[in-house]
């Protein structure tokens, strides 16, 4: 838990200049996105404690944080989620991290991550390391996200994509209104 505690610190510290100044520390110690990742990382622990009925404190505990920083910060992760150390959230709200995510990935505001919802799907999507999702970004079903992949933003992803590539949705058109619009 601690390292990745800490690799997700290094990662909004270097957001805040990556000098260990007291401003640069307390500004990326009380980042929602970071607050809301120890909270995860501490429930993923609680699920590794043995014999079971020792975790269940800690599991009301989490459960409670759970609680706060999805009300709190809009920020919503699943424990069943194996989210490697680095993740950097750069905004909070509406953000639903429901799949296994690599090292080093970075996440946008209402981003979704998770199950397809309907049809055959059974597993949550697999993201690589070193990749960006940009703002508002869907990634649902049984599929892979390969390393170092660009996922732009408004972008819905629900098929496999190859490491090294940029996923963008369609180019915005602009058309003439054909008439006189009201209200």
């Amino acid at each position: 838990m601690f390292p990745h505690i800490r690799a997700d610190f290094r990662r909004y510290l270097n957001a805040h200049g990556g000098r260990p100044t007291p401003g640069a520390l307390w500004a990326a110690a009380t980042e929602y996105g970071f607050l809301a990742t120890v909270v995860y990382r501490y429930g993923r622990w609680t699920r590794r404690i043995r014999p079971a009925p020792l975790s269940w404190p800690f599991k009301l505990v989490y459960r409670l944080l759970a609680v706060f920083a999805d009300l709190l910060f809009g920020i919503n992760f699943s424990t069943n989620a194996d989210i490697g150390p680095g993740l950097y959230i750069g905004h909070y709200g509406g953000i639903f991290l429901h799949g296994d995510m690599g090292h080093s990935c970075n996440v946008g505001q209402g981003v979704t991550i998770g199950y397809k919802g309907a049809g055959k799907s059974t597993r949550p999507p697999r993201i690589g390391n070193h990749v960006y999702i940009g703002t508002s970004a869907v990634i649902v079903g049984d599929i892979t996200v390969g390393d170092h992949a660009v996922i732009g933003a408004n972008t819905t992803v629900v098929k496999d994509v190859p490491p090294h590539y940029r996923v963008v949705s369609a180019a915005v058109r602009m058309t003439p209104i054909e008439r006189e619009t009201s209200g």
